[in-house]
């Protein structure tokens, strides 16, 4: 029987048809997402079935899998279902896993003509993947019976946006902060400390932990300074960077983040520079401009399910 499901697109000629979980294609539909899928936020498998025998397996996000951590614009800028592909590679029509699958054929030189495709991980098809199945003859695609419930969107980010980092360190400029723009700056850090420990994140703030409050350092031991600050960084699991001033400080402890192979994640109110040096170090999770606390703190969240 056929669900009484609206989908976002189907072609006027075809359909979904549909299989228990349970499967054995879906079963290898599967396990393919498990090992095949690149995206690690809304992984999909796929294989094409010939003559009773799997021929083709392959995954969204490029076949990248197992999948490295990514952190995706779509989810940080929160864009509706089916929107804002633009804004992330990982998400191109082409990385979608029907696409991958009809690719991984033609490297493998396998023919799939009138081949079925069973899918896991999804419950429909946009129209670029069912124009790239239909133009190499793949005859029916296949969903589970339920997977209009089992991957919704809602359901499937339930499982998957839950931050795997523990502790955080927040650096940002304090000593040359326009004095009009002090006390809003160290505000700032504290709310990201505020959405680190919304996730259970232990979270060091310079100018709380260290001592740090007063915008005049004068009196404070550099070397304990230096010493506190890169010790804090490499016990972290990830660097909260906000870089709208330029600061020394915040430069060394990022390098010291790169030494560790640690994620950073940038953040910079809209419209200030920042450098291609910093915005280009290797280890950069994201960078994000914001237009207001609320803003950088709601961005923050997006990002911090990611990682």
């Amino acid at each position: 029987m056929t669900p009484n499901i609206e989908y976002p697109y189907m072609p006027q000629d075809r359909h979904l048809k549909y299989v228990p979980a349970e499967n054995k294609f879906m079963q290898e539909a599967k396990l393919a997402r498990q090992e095949c899928a690149g995206d690690t936020l809304f992984p999909v498998g796929i294989v094409l079935v010939k003559d009773g025998e799997v021929i083709v397996r392959a995954g969204n996000g490029f076949n990248r899998g197992p999948g490295k951590k990514h952190v995706c614009p779509r989810i940080v800028h929160e864009c509706p279902s089916g929107t804002g592909y633009d804004l992330c590679s990982l998400h191109d029509s082409e990385g979608h896993v029907e696409p991958m699958s009809v690719q991984v054929a033609k490297e493998q030189g396998v023919d799939i003509e009138g081949a079925d495709a069973y899918m896991y991980g999804h419950w429909w098809a946009c129209e670029p993947c069912w124009n790239a199945l239909i133009d190499v003859g793949i005859k029916d695609l296949y969903v589970t019976e339920d997977a209009h419930e089992q991957f919704s969107r809602e359901r499937v980010f339930a499982e998957t946006l839950s931050p795997s980092v523990n502790s955080a360190y927040i650096a940002g400029g304090i000593t040359n902060i326009p004095s009009d723009e002090f006390e809003v700056q160290k505000k700032l850090y504290e709310c990201f400390g505020d959405v680190c420990r919304e996730f259970s994140i232990d979270v060091l703030i310079p100018h709380i932990h260290n001592g740090e409050n007063q915008k005049n350092q004068s009196e404070k031991d550099p070397m304990q300074v230096y010493r506190w600050s890169t010790d804090a960084v490499r016990k972290s699991d990830v660097v909260i960077a906000e870089v709208s001033y330029p600061s020394l400080g915040t430069g060394g402890e990022l390098e010291v983040a790169v030494q560790e192979d640690m994620p950073v994640v940038l953040l910079s109110k809209q419209g200030s520079k920042v450098s291609g040096y910093t915005r280009g170090m290797p280890n950069v999770a994201y960078h994000v401009e914001y237009e207001s606390i609320e803003d950088a703190q709601r961005k923050l969240r997006n990002i911090l399910k990611q990682l």
